[in-house]
């Protein structure tokens, strides 16, 4: 330990911290000495600011340990502070790495045999940050540690300490046996954060599956230790109270990182994400106890983000949150999950179309909108009842769910810019004769200087559903010689695969071409066109080897189709899967994705995939996560299950 008068000993402007030279710390190691407790506060702060800034230890982070361990024990302010500074000086892992934070480490075990006293502190902060601290134990004080915090676990009274000082003993102590046993032990204890403390740790010391048991006794503990007081009940009325006024209202659960160790909000996610059942109990805990900062619904969104086939767990968990919501901003983010999910589900929870029909539905926010689509995809009619204007994401959704003659008209009137595809996509060929009339409508209506998204799919569609109808070929050959050179590709294309002759066609797209700021979108149209496209291989040509993936992609998919040849495009596809076992980052692998659906299209299972292909269609988690660039609430079928369904196409059977 080192005294604040041999502060300036030290050559401050030789060490530096996160934002340059460190000299600023010796005042405000000094400003934790004096009577100011804003100006101790405002020190603090700064220090964990500029000296410890996101865990990282620098220079000026090895210099100041030996003086705030001396501020741990006789500074007037922040004591607790100076000893979490400490507890973090040795860098956040469970082994401190080479260089820094090795010489951190270092600084701080030489310095635990003269803060070891502070585990019997009657400020209860400063004991947390005392058994926090005495991880770095080692040598002549290792053994006053183990009884130190072994007293700790047994009496403290408050159920914090209680709990760092059981994962503090479980990592030192040097009779694993011993230490596996005070574990079980503890499964049984009276305060239900030691009982989850007790049974994270022995899940980590497992493997998945994880045994039933213990998984049981986790969600149970940690939901009630989220509402607990973190006092120990049994303590002595005098102590209790004193105890309740020197901490402030918090759970041992609640997440906090504790260097060496982790931060229980991690681990738990770490244990969710080797083992969806424990995942789902885990979730079910926290909702059962009134779902305390989303934790539970949070939980249960994961679990349907990283484990396939479990949309119906996920909907139940979060079905069972709603009510708990007390927020604007919270409903809106459970309802953007429940959204997210209800596509997938194959039996939503019965009664959460009730709940959703007791949110505010009318007042064009986005939580209205996000309760109106969740209706719409669970197809109950009510949305059309109970909102006297539903938005037209939420109508196309009910459409594409029920496919009702009646609310297929009422997407068509009005086409919603997402979600409109789907919909789409789920018309038979009986609804497109049946419907002819609104669909041509909707091209009635198109302004063909600047077509929306959804009108220029329904355009594409026309191609493909081979309707016979000379209103409709007057309608393509009007939005073939618009302006709009997507609008006119799609429509020669479309009019050329219903019949009419392709040669507007050739000539829109081989103009399209040969354009400087040519689009990908002309050579999928020629693709479409199929064998009448054969004059414009050699213009398809230099995508083959283009430096865009999503180039080359297209130009394998075109040469396929004109020439019927897979050969050249399947290697080219093969070459642009470049999908790891599993990715967390799911849009930069859209490129494979779409390549590997091409396959599935032209049926050919490349020998260099069959082993990762197999793996695709049977993995019970995601290959693809989703990520902040894929909105599920926007699109029904996310990466992952795009490639599953692909993958699937191309077992063998």
């Amino acid at each position: 330990m080192r005294p604040p008068q041999e502060l300036d000993t030290v050559d401050w402007t030789s060490c530096h911290h996160a934002y340059g030279a460190a000299t600023d710390v010796p005042e405000s190691i000094r400003a934790l000495y004096a009577d100011d407790a804003d100006r101790a506060e405002r020190a603090v702060r700064l220090l964990f600011n500029k000296v410890l800034n996101r865990d990282s230890v620098y220079p000026a982070t090895v210099a100041a340990v030996p003086f705030l361990a001396h501020a741990a024990v006789h500074a007037v302010h922040e004591r607790a502070s100076a000893l979490a500074f400490l507890a973090g000086a040795g860098g956040p892992g469970p082994q401190p790495q080479a260089g820094l934070e090795e010489e951190g480490y270092a600084q701080v075990t030489a310095e635990v045999p003269g803060l070891l006293h502070l585990l019997a502190d009657d400020d209860p902060k400063v004991r947390l940050g005392a058994v926090r601290v005495a991880r770095c134990a080692t040598g002549q004080s290792f053994p006053a540690a183990l009884r130190e915090l072994t007293a700790r676990y047994e009496a403290d009274p408050v159920a914090e300490v209680r709990v760092d000082a059981l994962a503090v003993l479980t990592r030192l102590d040097p009779d694993q046996q011993a230490a596996g046993r005070r574990l079980h032990d503890a499964l049984t204890d009276r305060l239900p954060a030691v009982r989850a403390a007790a049974s994270l740790a022995l899940l980590e010391r497992t493997h998945p599956p994880y045994p039933p048991d213990l998984v049981a006794v986790l969600a149970e503990a940690v939901a009630t230790a989220d509402g607990d007081l973190t006092v120990d009940q049994a303590a002595p009325r005098h102590l209790a109270e004193r105890h309740r006024r020197q901490i402030r209202r918090r759970s041992p659960f609640t997440p906090r990182l504790f260097p060496g160790i982790g931060d229980t909000d991690s681990r738990l996610t770490d244990i969710a994400e080797q083992d969806a059942d424990a995942a789902a109990a885990v979730a079910g805990g926290f909702v059962t106890r009134g779902d305390v900062d989303g934790r539970g619904s949070r939980r249960a969104h994961e679990l349907s983000v990283t484990w396939r086939d479990r949309e119906n767990d996920t909907l139940a968990l979060l079905t069972a949150a709603l009510p708990h919501q007390h927020t604007p901003f919270d409903r809106s983010h459970l309802l953007y999950s429940i959204a997210c999910w209800t596509p997938f589900a194959t039996q939503p929870q019965p009664g959460l179309a009730d709940h959703l029909l007791r949110q505010e539905l009318c007042d064009n926010s986005e939580t209205a909108n996000r309760a109106q689509l969740a209706l719409g995809r669970l197809g109950d009619e009510r949305l059309l009842t109970a909102v006297p204007d539903p938005c037209a994401e939420a109508v196309a959704a009910l459409a594409a769910r029920t496919r009702h003659r009646d609310h297929q008209r009422l997407a068509l009137q009005r086409p919603a810019y997402l979600g409109f595809d789907d919909f789409l996509a789920t018309l038979a060929p009986d609804d497109v004769h049946a419907l002819l009339p609104d669909l041509k409508a909707v091209l009635h209506r198109m302004n063909p200087a600047e077509p929306d998204r959804p009108e220029l799919e329904l355009v594409r569609l026309f191609g493909d559903w081979g309707v016979q109808d000379p209103e409709l070929f007057g309608l393509l050959d009007e939005a073939a010689r618009s302006g709009h050179d997507e609008l006119a590709a799609t429509a020669a294309v479309s009019a050329a695969r219903l019949g009419a002759d392709p040669e507007p066609a050739l000539r829109v797209l081989k103009q399209a071409m040969a354009a400087d700021d040519a689009s990908y979108h002309c050579i999928e149209e020629a693709g479409r066109l199929g064998p009448a496209a054969a004059p414009l291989l050699p213009l398809i040509e230099p995508y083959h080897g283009h430096w865009d993936e999503w180039a080359r992609l297209r130009g394998a998919e075109a040469d396929w189709r004109i020439t019927q040849d897979p050969a050249r495009a399947v290697a080219a596809l093969t070459g642009l899967v470049e999908l790891p076992a599993h990715v967390t980052s799911g849009y930069a692998y859209t490129t494979s994705v779409r390549a590997v659906e091409v396959l599935a299209r032209i049926g050919t299972t490349p020998d260099a995939l069959r082993r990762r292909v197999e793996h695709w269609a049977t993995s019970p988690r995601r290959v693809i996560r989703p990520d902040d660039f894929f909105d599920p609430v926007h699109e029904q079928r996310c990466l992952d299950e795009a490639l599953r369904e692909a993958a699937l196409h191309l077992l063998p059977r």
